[in-house]
């Protein structure tokens, strides 16, 4: 049973519910929901991670687990086998992982257990900061200028060719 203040409690009933009910899809569906909604609850992920790993999928266990702090053997493996399902690229993990919580939270975070030497390097990833979104923002109006234009001035020339023909 786990208890976070900020989370719905009849949401977690509801899980809890799924879990004694063997409903284990539902249940993994609805903390993916309450991850995106409250990515700062690290205890979310350790129970996804738990939910994947009785499902038999270790590797997206490890996914979930890879920012526990204490670590069991069984977490341990399912997270090594997550970076070489990830080609033990740092980058690539940090992705995968998908956290979208406060940085602050990765900083205070001090892993106990050293599973590999790129974990380091995954949380240095993590606690990048992103790049400038105003560059995707000019991306995209310019994608949206170019074709707006496009369109005027397709406009423009059905209406010179119809005052050319009458």
């Amino acid at each position: 049973m786990f208890l976070i203040d900020k989370i719905p409690v009849k949401t977690i009933k509801k899980i809890e519910e799924d879990i004694e009910k063997n409903d284990l899809g539902k249940a993994r569906d609805r903390l993916h929901g309450l991850i995106s909604t409250f990515p700062n609850e690290l205890d979310l992920r350790r129970k996804l991670g738990d939910i994947y790993f009785a499902l038999k999928y270790p590797s997206m266990a490890g996914r979930y687990w890879y920012l526990e702090k204490n670590k069991s053997p069984e977490m341990v493996k399912a997270c090594i086998q997550f970076e070489k399902s990830m080609g033990n690229d740092p980058i690539r993990i940090g992705r995968a992982i998908k956290f979208k919580g406060d940085s602050e939270i990765l900083k205070r975070l001090q892993l106990d257990q050293v599973i590999s030497p790129i974990q380091n390097k995954v949380k240095e990833n993590l606690l990048e900061e992103p790049e400038d979104p105003f560059k995707d923002k000019v991306v995209i109006f310019g994608c949206f200028s170019i074709i707006i234009l496009t369109i005027i001035f397709a406009l423009i020339g059905v209406y010179a060719l119809f005052n050319w023909i009458f």
